[in-house]
């Protein structure tokens, strides 16, 4: 089981409000994804690695009540936080279970399995993806969207976003993940055993909004972990976002988030 100390984002609260702004950003590519993929009333879907859980709140309401959700996390914190969340809003579809990924054993049992931002934060995806490949149903799909990291710009040049990105992938790389597994993906589905595989690519990119804050959100999410394998002090990370804040506030720059391939492939 990968240890929550690996996982180089702060998790628990302060993590669900990041990814809350994440999901936001990325509502409608994701659902134009999993529509496109054939994700509809009465299936079973798999969220996998569902931190904040907003993934699994929009499947929910695409596979209707005649279909059901279950969604895993290893933070015990976060699951908690999303039960209370569904249970407030009256959603009864989803099932939330703190879990790794690695200890994933369902066999044979939903339409379509899914991760979004998962396997560029584990020491070995292959494991996982055939995890979720084995969980599907003949002819159910996996669906993944991860990052290329390295795949970020801004313009114009800026010091502390370069920064940025040289540190969340090195931290990742000291942990023994892989920030940049975006492309790699093509391999690890054939590895998988999964069949008739396609992908494409998104980056969405701004000059304002929540879009545009995501790198200065998450340099200030990964610095305890940046710190913890010496990569840069206190006093050099709060430059950094010193920096970065004043580069997100000017609406004449522009930012994008990381470039974003997504993979689907099925099981035979």
């Amino acid at each position: 089981m990968e240890k929550p100390e690996s996982y180089i984002i702060t998790g628990g609260e302060e993590g669900k409000k990041r990814l809350n702004v994440l999901s936001e950003v990325l509502y409608s590519y994701t659902k134009t994804l999993l529509l496109q993929q054939g994700l509809a009333k009465g299936m079973s879907f798999l969220d996998v690695g569902c931190g904040g859980g907003n993934v699994s709140v929009m499947a929910a309401g695409m596979v209707g009540d005649a279909g059901r959700v279950t969604a895993i996390d290893f933070d015990e914190e976060i699951i908690a936080l999303n039960k209370e969340e569904v249970a407030a809003a009256g959603i009864s579809t989803i099932a939330y279970e703190t879990l790794s990924a690695y200890d994933l054993s369902s066999r044979d049992e939903y339409d379509i399995t899914y991760a979004r931002f998962l396997l560029s934060h584990l020491t070995d995806p292959l494991r996982v993806l055939k995890n979720m490949a084995a969980s599907l149903k003949p002819g159910g799909r996996v669906i993944v969207e991860d990052i290329h990291f390295d795949g970020h710009f801004c313009y114009p040049a800026c010091t502390a976003f370069n920064e940025y990105v040289a540190l969340f992938t090195a931290t990742a790389s000291q942990r023994e993940q892989n920030a940049n597994i975006g492309p790699e993906l093509l391999r690890l589905f054939g590895e998988a055993g999964l069949q008739d595989v396609g992908f494409d690519v998104i980056q969405p990119t701004f000059n304002t909004g929540s879009g545009k804050w995501m790198g200065y959100i998450t340099m200030d999410k990964i610095k305890e972990a940046v710190i913890a394998q010496g990569l840069a002090d206190a006093t050099t990370i709060d430059n950094i976002l010193k920096e970065l804040e004043t580069f997100t506030n000017d609406d004449t720059t522009i930012m994008s988030l990381p470039r974003i391939f997504r993979f689907w492939g099925t099981k035979k």
